[in-house]
């Protein structure tokens, strides 16, 4: 997992390079200028909701009932580690953000979004909370194979199309949107090790 994790940060280092390049920024405005010519009024409505789903107001109740479940089901430390991931990767892409002070798209956005654009917050921020809360859902129900897959295909579908919403409204470029995923798939691993190794040492101490 240690390998994935350093993949995962050293192409995303890659992407914070390159982006700037003419030849990747002709991709961006590519992107960009695609989705301004097939929006809809129907579209439009509905990657306003898919992006919402990736936003805070929506997250945030999610994560609180998740942590709620797993509290009743008395793990703890899935608990804590969830509120951990969420709350350190909205830190996490706050100071990203800063750091690169990258403008937002210059085009004709559906609505005027605030703050820099890389990476993209609702995709890191959905990359992260809504893999780790799949994978918490797996370690803790006994779901049938089946339905595991269809759990993480849908998990993994979501966040795409809330990384594609944010480039379809003209908020994000589509480098923001592989960064955030990159930082997000990244941030959950970590969490993920670390929730792994914690398990371990107080299922040793518990057996003791």
């Amino acid at each position: 997992m240690i390998k994935w994790i350093f993949s995962l940060v050293l192409i995303f280092i890659l992407i914070s390079i390159i982006y700037p390049l003419s030849f990747i920024a002709s991709i961006d405005v590519s992107f960009i200028r695609f989705f301004e010519e097939i929006r809809t009024e129907f579209l439009t409505d509905l990657f306003l909701l898919i992006s919402d789903i990736g936003s805070i107001k929506v997250i945030l109740p999610i994560t609180f009932f998740v942590v709620f479940v797993l509290v009743i089901r008395r793990d703890f430390i899935g608990a804590i580690y969830l509120l951990v991931l969420f709350f350190g990767v909205r830190a996490f892409n706050y100071e990203l953000k800063g750091l690169f002070s990258r403008d937002r798209p210059d085009f004709e956005a559906v609505y005027e979004a605030a703050y820099y654009s890389f990476p993209s917050g609702h995709s890191m921020n959905s990359a992260a909370s809504y893999s780790f809360i799949c994978f918490i859902l797996l370690v803790n129900f006994m779901f049938k194979s089946s339905v595991n897959a269809t759990l993480v295909s849908f998990t993994s579908i979501l966040i795409l199309l809330i990384g594609l919403s944010r480039v379809y409204l003209g908020v994000h470029f589509i480098t923001d949107v592989a960064a955030g995923f990159l930082a997000g798939i990244a941030w959950c691993l970590v969490v993920v090790l670390l929730y792994r190794q914690t398990k371990t040492k107080f299922d040793k101490k518990s057996n003791v």
